[in-house]
């Protein structure tokens, strides 16, 4: 049964308030480099056809749909708490076709709702600052993956360099919810700036995956660390 607590429901009424707007606000407070970042991740990722793929906090199914078209012959379920972003994943996934390779559930990342060993590849894209408890978040990924499997996410980071951190703080906690504020959404993209504050660097985040039980984690600064992936193996 999955736990619902009030965070719960405040991101979920976070993301079903920008749910309409959350693709193409994607493309711009990431300054065009999500499709990069997609690309980066998608050869990290390695799907194969036929293995079995899960999407944590799928929102509105970019990285399953990325996922499902790399790998023909995959499966892949995308999970979210947000209906309101869901109801957009499937209109998305039907309109290319590919309704029979990818379903979406509603359920929570902290008790997923799969029995152990699911799924060859588990990934969350920047859905990982949203969890109340990172390392219960991160067991619950570790336990639905198959021996030898592997965990995949995309989350913001802090870059290492102090002119590049300057930079990042005054877009990233001052700009971009301005640029929230422009859609109508101030207040559900003030919490980006929320998440970040408390959330692990790329080193600790590493730490915080081991502790979950991955073996042979390891991770990637991209756009001057202002993003990271971090990859772990399922113990074998």
């Amino acid at each position: 049964m999955a736990r619902y607590g009030p965070h719960d429901a405040k991101i979920r009424s976070i993301f079903g308030d920008i749910a309409q707007v959350y693709d193409p606000m994607n493309r711009v407070i990431t300054l065009g480099f999500w499709g990069s970042w997609q690309r980066t991740f998608l050869r990290l990722c390695a799907p194969k056809a036929g293995e079995r793929c899960l999407d944590v906090a799928t929102g509105t199914a970019d990285l399953a749909l990325m996922i499902a078209r790399a790998a023909p012959g995959s499966h892949v379920t995308g999970l979210d708490l947000s209906r309101e972003m869901l109801a957009v994943a499937e209109r998305k996934i039907a309109d290319q076709g590919l309704s029979a390779q990818i379903d979406v559930v509603e359920g929570n990342a902290l008790a997923l709702p799969f029995p152990d060993a699911t799924f060859d590849l588990v990934t969350c894209g920047f859905g990982l600052r949203n969890f109340p408890d990172l390392p219960q978040a991160l067991r619950e990924m570790r336990r639905v993956l198959r021996p030898g499997g592997r965990a995949l996410s995309l989350e913001v980071s802090r870059p290492t360099g102090r002119l590049t951190f300057i930079g990042f703080k005054i877009f990233f906690y001052g700009i971009v919810p301005l640029l929230g504020r422009a859609v109508g959404r101030g207040g559900s993209y003030g919490w980006l700036r929320e998440s970040h504050r408390t959330f692990p660097g790329r080193a600790a985040l590493a730490d915080l995956y081991r502790g979950a039980g991955f073996v042979d984690v390891a991770a990637w600064p991209l756009t001057m660390g202002s993003v990271a992936v971090h990859r772990g193996y399922g113990p074998s």
